[in-house]
């Protein structure tokens, strides 16, 4: 329940104590007062009493309570419309937001679309020489991925080892100057 909301409802709780309290009130007053003296009775009739206004000193309490009532309902009223308004407005401001949230996905999906798929891939692709002596592990990540289907790639894990001629360990000794560290791509990632 919003502040506005509960003033306008404690109005009109209030509304209904000083309504009660004030019938209360005007009940009471009508059993207090005494019923006027028995004129005697005569054998003429007594002239009608002169139209006099009322005494504007003396408040009608029943007029002062209905104008009470009428401004408490208009108080009411206007704080339901109120509560309408403010109703109104964030139901609008909630269907802009949820319109830009549309808006917001739909452009993160046409970007989603552009992302090109990839897939890693794994195997075995030596990586050749370079005229400086290193490894060119770039052909062999192409060439791995080639043979899955894809056009080109990244390499991920890349393995060295150190390749001898198996007659040396034959004979129980170890080759020297004879050995070599070959490299290898053993997963990729391709696209």
């Amino acid at each position: 329940m919003t502040e506005r909301s509960f003033a306008i409802w404690n109005a009109g709780i209030i509304a209904c104590v000083a309504m009660s309290a004030l019938l209360s009130a005007a009940a009471s007053a009508q059993s207090v007062t005494e019923p006027p003296p028995e004129a005697p009775v005569s054998a003429e009739p007594a002239p009608p009493p002169p139209d006099t206004p009322p005494n504007p000193a003396v408040p009608n309490p029943f007029g002062t309570l209905g104008r009470w009532i009428d401004d408490s309902l208009g108080q009411v009223t206007s704080g339901w419309n109120n509560a309408r308004e403010t109703v109104g407005d964030f139901s609008e401001r909630a269907t802009d937001a949820a319109k830009g949230a549309a808006d917001a996905a739909r452009d993160a999906a046409s970007t989603m679309v552009r992302i090109p798929t990839t897939s890693i891939v794994t195997g075995r692709g030596r990586c050749a020489r370079t005229a400086s002596g290193g490894p060119d592990c770039q052909t062999a990540t192409d060439a791995l991925c080639r043979t899955k289907g894809y056009s080109a790639g990244t390499s991920l894990h890349v393995q060295s080892e150190e390749k001898c001629p198996v007659w040396g360990w034959v004979k129980g000794e170890k080759p020297v100057g004879r050995c070599g560290t070959e490299t290898y791509v053993t997963s990729a990632m391709c696209r």
